[in-house]
């Protein structure tokens, strides 16, 4: 190809799809509007990774240092209702795969160094027959069959190519952070708790000698009084009588608001959003980085295929296709969140219930649960 394809956005699922589109020969480049990530950068943040994610890097030539999970123990801390998830449910190793944010980002930047422009930005794009015209902030001009939006829940691209999205606040606020727990709890078991005080996961990440957990706490703003600080400091106890542990906070404690959205539409003719540009959701289940490598995979298929069988792989047929094979999944995935986040945050009795009993039936229905863990490690594919 003369053009290459462009992909706005440097980020973890941007470089995937340049790599894995360059082991099929198809040429691309990256422009990222940050600049490039320092190995050292301290970050806090973390993120799960289901068995097909992780296979995926893998096949890219990924080879990375994770904390196992093995089991995720689930409960309603306001009820006797629980469920535990095992790997041994659907034959798997693990669950999933716990990595810092800022550890995969910088190896994945490294892995496509050659092609990716930092500290730039597409400024406008211009439709026509067979090409886009892309313009840069620093006035620079590309032309590309094809224009992949793989930058973010505001994506500059879906926004100048004026795709609809349909958003919902959660009224709610994540508080994220490190601890150690003193207590002998099994490194490989992953906690989720559902209380009056928000829902609370407990990630183990890689350490030596210690045992150190990621926080993932989502509070509802009606309950929310003074700093983030305040509220983890005035509130961790009663989380530690739940999970009989004892925290050492290690870290800072960082704050977001949550919410979520979905576009109608994941193509144009010529422009495709693929990830958090198309779509976020609650991260009460650490769906989120999931879900773009799943849409990065369908996409490189379909573009792959096509370019091999020496189809145009900007056509609407093309991209039709990755659309179709992924937008319901992702629909089912975000409506089953929003369910969660509604049922658990109702402080009904009637509904407390029926969770508790729902969750105890759930957990001694092993097809139910096969099926749920199955759909969640991404073995479900279109």
């Amino acid at each position: 190809m003369n053009n290459p394809v462009v992909i706005s956005g440097g980020g973890i699922i941007g470089c995937y799809i340049h790599a894995r589109l360059k082991q099929a020969g198809v040429d691309s480049i990256i422009i990222e509007r940050n600049k490039r990530l320092k190995a050292d950068s301290p970050s806090i943040r973390t993120i799960s990774l289901n068995p097909n994610t992780l296979k995926l890097l893998s096949d890219i030539g990924m080879n990375l240092e994770l904390a196992n999970v093995n089991l995720i123990k689930v409960a309603d801390g306001n009820g006797s209702g629980k469920i535990e998830f095992s790997a041994q449910d659907i034959g798997e190793e693990s669950l999933a795969y716990v990595i810092m944010f800022n550890e995969l980002l910088t190896k994945m930047q490294q892995l496509v160094e050659s092609s990716i422009h930092f500290e730039n930005e597409i400024s406008s794009i211009e439709a026509f027959e067979d090409l886009s015209k892309i313009t840069l902030v620093d006035k620079t001009i590309l032309n590309t069959p094809l224009l992949i939006g793989s930058d973010g829940r505001n994506s500059p691209v879906a926004k100048l190519s004026n795709f609809v999205s349909r958003k919902e606040d959660y009224d709610q606020t994540a508080f994220t952070f490190l601890v150690e727990d003193k207590s002998d709890r099994d490194a490989s078991t992953a906690h989720q708790l559902f209380t009056d005080k928000g829902i609370f996961a407990l990630m183990p990440v890689k350490s030596l000698n210690k045992n150190i957990f990621s926080v993932v706490w989502s509070v509802s703003n009606k309950i929310l009084d003074g700093s983030p600080q305040d509220y983890v400091m005035s509130n961790i106890s009663l989380i530690e009588s739940m999970l009989d542990s004892k925290f050492i906070i290690k870290s800072e404690i960082v704050s977001f608001p949550l919410s979520s959205h979905h576009l109608e539409s994941y193509m144009k003719e010529g422009v495709v959003v693929v990830g958090d540009a198309a779509h976020s959701l609650h991260p009460l289940a650490g769906q989120g980085i999931n879900l773009g490598f799943s849409d990065a995979d369908i996409l490189c298929e379909e573009l792959i295929s096509a370019y091999e069988k020496g189809y145009s792989i900007n056509s609407y047929r093309v991209l039709k296709s990755y659309e179709l094979r992924r937008k319901s999944m992702n629909e089912i995935m975000l409506k089953a969140m929003d369910g969660f986040v509604n049922l658990f945050g109702s402080s009904n009795i009637y509904i407390r219930t029926l969770r508790n009993f729902g969750l105890t039936f759930f957990n001694k229905t092993s097809f139910i649960k096969a099926f749920f863990i199955n759909h969640a490690s991404g073995n479900h594919k279109l």
